[in-house]
């Protein structure tokens, strides 16, 4: 496989892990909220997440998009989604109650979805006829 390859395919990889992470740690955490028998089974989870039911939300719903994205737009889709998640690493809490452990995540999430998107850039090539 060649490097130029890997590259393209790396926004795809990205989101397929980050959509994938997002919807199972979304779904575990509210679950945990939902069924209290859970969280006293492993109280870790929510001790150190400390996830409220709309982060929890947002995050099933950001994986499940991802992954829609890979389905229904591939490539390009994979690589509009893997800027975008890495813009939301800018900090703003939107009332989702975000802890100082969220921070280091969003930044390890995103800074990888920057290189993916970039690592699968390629620039439209206009072909213009020439002026006659």
């Amino acid at each position: 496989m060649r490097l130029d390859s890997l590259g393209a395919r790396a926004p795809v990889w990205y989101a397929s892990i980050v959509g994938g992470f997002l919807l199972l740690q979304g779904s575990s955490t509210l679950l945990f909220r939902l069924v209290p028998r859970l969280n006293a089974a492993f109280p870790q989870l929510l001790a150190v997440t400390q996830m409220v039911p709309i982060h929890s939300l947002l995050h099933i719903v950001t994986g499940i998009l991802a992954l829609a994205i890979l389905r229904a737009g591939g490539a390009r889709g994979a690589w509009w989604f893997a800027l975008g998640f890495a813009g939301l690493v800018m900090g703003w809490t939107f009332g989702l109650s975000l802890q100082p452990f969220d921070h280091p995540f969003h930044i390890v999430a995103g800074v990888p979805g920057l290189m993916a998107a970039a690592a699968g850039y390629r620039p439209l090539i206009l072909k213009c006829e020439p002026a006659r």
